[in-house]
């Protein structure tokens, strides 16, 4: 963790009872420091995109330093030289780069919170442009840069909070931006029915993933994970409605970053919803243990079934995926949960989609229609009747 309680303390404690120096103007170590920050983050950023391209290029990370060490000049900064919000973003943006991101995110965006209210009124860094009638907004343009402001430009933390590692199953790992690349892709309208049903497919088994990997990590590791994204976009809304109240009519850019967290927030809070509560090892046990005994005694494992008594439809599908939850938690290698899965998405199914799904080619649909009678729909029986009598 980048931010730890001293450190925390030490960046919210005045500089000789001020606010330090301002290392934009300063020709000593402060402003040469502030340079420093600022070439390591550019080559840091400029290695990033480059191995975005080519992930086979290690070589370009040569000689380029670490996120973490870039947030210790940042810290050093600080807490040494002056109170600065180009610092202080650049600090947020290594955050996000952590082996714990959500919870180190949440604690530097907690720690931005209380940084703005206890030295902005002070004249917090960088300073207003006196020259520009809307000066004050230099003041906060690098929240504004995180954020991303005009042209439709992603703020330089849009991509970092996507990419974060929310939670590893495994190999497997949970990012917000595969579900993002996924919902933009099966929006697209682009190609034939057959592209359209290719790309449907594609983010059913993104999702199928999401759920596995979810699943796999159980409550006990997701809900902390729920609890740091929800702070760190409280934090963020707490620092802008300060900013917009104190700097209005003029405001930070930062709603795009907003709807980011709060985006991830509810796809997460919606996956957490979906787990089983989770068993204590001595509860299941015992109910391993009351199964043992019912099994020996000739009762079966129908009768150990926790979940009540199936009386419809949805009491049944519940079931499948209860012990879909089961093998996922307890064998996530085996094919079983997820072919559990598979029976309780498509068994929600109407007719029409789950024919779609497993026909997806119109021509051979088509053909399934004639030769099972059932009636096709209609944009289905539009095409047929093009196609002649003599088809059918």
């Amino acid at each position: 963790m980048l931010i730890d309680e001293t450190i925390r303390d030490a960046i919210l404690t005045p500089i000789d009872g001020g606010l330090g120096v301002n290392g934009r103007e300063d020709e000593g170590e402060a402003a040469e420091l502030l340079r420093d920050i600022r070439l390591k983050r550019k080559d840091r950023v400029r290695a990033e995109q480059a191995l975005a391209l080519d992930e086979d290029d290690a070589a370009v990370e040569d000689g380029v330093e670490s996120w973490e060490a870039i947030a210790e000049d940042a810290i050093r900064y600080l807490t040494e030289f002056g109170k600065d919000l180009e610092p202080m973003a650049i600090l947020i943006e290594a955050s996000a780069r952590e082996d714990d991101p959500a919870q180190s995110l949440a604690v530097t965006m907690t720690l931005l919170a209380d940084f703005v209210e206890a030295f902005w009124e002070q004249g917090l860094y960088p300073a207003a442009d006196e020259d520009e009638e809307d000066g004050v907004e230099a003041r906060f343009m690098p929240l504004s840069g995180l954020s991303g402001g005009t042209n439709d430009r992603e703020g330089s933390l849009v991509l970092p909070v996507r990419q974060m590692a929310l939670v590893k199953a495994g190999s497997d790992v949970l990012r917000y931006g595969d579900k993002v690349m996924v919902d933009a892709a099966s929006q697209s309208q682009a190609g034939d029915a057959d592209a359209k049903a290719a790309r449907a497919e594609a983010r059913q088994s993104a999702y199928d993933s999401f759920d596995r990997i979810v699943t796999i990590a159980g409550r006990a590791r997701m809900a902390p994970v729920l609890a740091a994204v929800t702070t760190a976009e409280t934090q963020w809304r707490r620092v802008m409605e300060y900013l917009i109240k104190q700097a209005s009519p003029y405001m930070p850019a930062g709603s795009r970053l907003t709807s980011e967290l709060e985006g991830m927030r509810e796809w997460l809070k919606a996956l957490v919803a979906r787990l089983p509560e989770e068993v204590s090892e001595e509860s299941e046990g015992a109910a391993e243990t009351a199964d043992a005994g019912a099994s020996a005694n000739g009762g079966g494992s129908a009768g150990t079934f926790k979940a009540g008594k199936i009386d419809s439809r949805e009491d049944a599908l519940r079931a499948v995926n209860a012990a879909a939850d089961y093998f996922a938690r307890r064998e996530p290698h085996s094919p079983v949960g997820k072919a559990l899965r598979e029976i309780d998405r498509r068994a929600r199914m109407d007719l029409q989609e789950l024919i779609a799904e497993l026909i997806p080619t119109a021509d051979a649909r088509t053909e399934f229609y004639w030769r099972s009678g059932i009636r096709p729909p209609t944009e289905d029986t539009a095409s047929v009747a093009k196609s002649g009598d003599d088809d059918w």
